[in-house]
């Protein structure tokens, strides 16, 4: 919900008239998250009266669409998972390997998720929502990825770059391109201990790390980095594969940075963190600075981790 008349005096628009009740329906209008910070950064360019005009507009297509007759639809019948093409528009994007499929809780909605390649070559991820009736689960996780998809629209730097998106009634679908199909787990496969997968590690985590600042600076965390989430390109360079659980279950920041701490160490070292045991000591070819910004970054107390972009400039030094 976006207002139209500033919530605060001086806020956007802030020349427009404020209604007394300036929290009433009157003064809000439903917008995307992407849609809502433009207009609030260009407030010159969506003055109050245009908007007003959209949003009467927006209402009456509402009244005019709920006089029309609902389809009928069997409950009973159930949603579907990924097939082997996945089409948006004109473009199919055919689907490597198995997808993943999970059922929502409450059974509303199947959530897919698999690699696949586009109609050039290219290697993208996709996840693709059914839903046979909008449940919550459904309604939840149809508004975290369209939420997703709205922010990487912003092209912020080390966020993976969207390909395309689609939202029906009865499903949701947001394509990211990835470098390739080689996650973390496969590019290392247990060999990280060696001097020079280190020195690749080190290097190749600044765009991982990047990414990952650009999310934390909207106060937003990834929630579920894992061996298998984060991608790498031929040259070791890791990225993340999508947003996570961003906009799904809020996470701290600081736990973002604990967890690739603890990724990177069970890499180098083939062992979990053991507290006050360093990376350094389980794996000689892992240099001090680099162990040490492991050691903070794996503090319990997360006020001590530092931020990400401390962490990935510790494992450069």
């Amino acid at each position: 919900m976006g207002h139209i008349a500033p919530h605060s005096p001086d806020g956007p628009r802030r020349e427009a008239p404020r209604p007394a009740e300036v929290d009433g329906l009157g003064n809000l209008m439903l917008l995307c998250p992407s849609c809502h910070r433009t207009i609030d950064k260009e407030p010159g360019l969506w003055p109050d009266d245009y908007l007003r005009a959209i949003k009467a507009e927006h209402e009456g297509w509402v009244v005019v669409e709920r006089t029309r007759p609902e389809p009928e639809k069997s409950l009973d019948e159930e949603p579907t998972g990924m097939s082997e093409t996945v089409a948006i528009g004109d473009v199919a994007y055919r689907v490597a390997g198995d997808p993943e499929e999970e059922r929502a809780a409450d059974g509303t909605a199947i959530v897919s998720r698999a690699f696949a390649f586009t109609p050039d070559g290219g290697h993208v991820w996709i996840r693709r929502i059914a839903a046979r009736w909008p449940g919550y689960e459904a309604l939840e996780r149809r508004a975290a990825l369209a939420a997703e998809a709205g922010l990487l629209a912003e092209a912020l730097p080390g966020l993976p770059p969207p390909v395309a998106a689609s939202m029906t009634a009865e499903t949701a679908v947001l394509v990211t391109a990835v470098p390739s199909f080689t996650t973390l787990a496969g590019f290392y496969g247990g060999q990280g201990r060696a001097a020079e997968a280190v020195r690749v590690l080190a290097s190749g985590a600044a765009g991982l790390c990047e990414g990952l600042t650009s999310l934390h600076a909207r106060g937003l965390a990834h929630g579920a980095l894992a061996p298998d989430s984060i991608m790498t390109d031929r040259d070791g360079v890791l990225f993340l594969r999508d947003l996570g659980h961003a906009f799904l279950h809020p996470t701290d920041p600081a736990e973002d940075v604990r967890r690739l701490a603890e990724l990177i160490h069970l890499t180098v070292t083939g062992r979990p963190p053991v507290p006050l045991v360093s990376a350094a000591i389980l794996n000689p070819a892992v240099p001090e600075r680099f162990a040490r910004a492991l050691d903070r970054a794996l503090s319990p107390d997360p006020a001590e981790r530092g931020d990400i972009a401390e962490l990935g400039a510790g494992l450069r030094s």
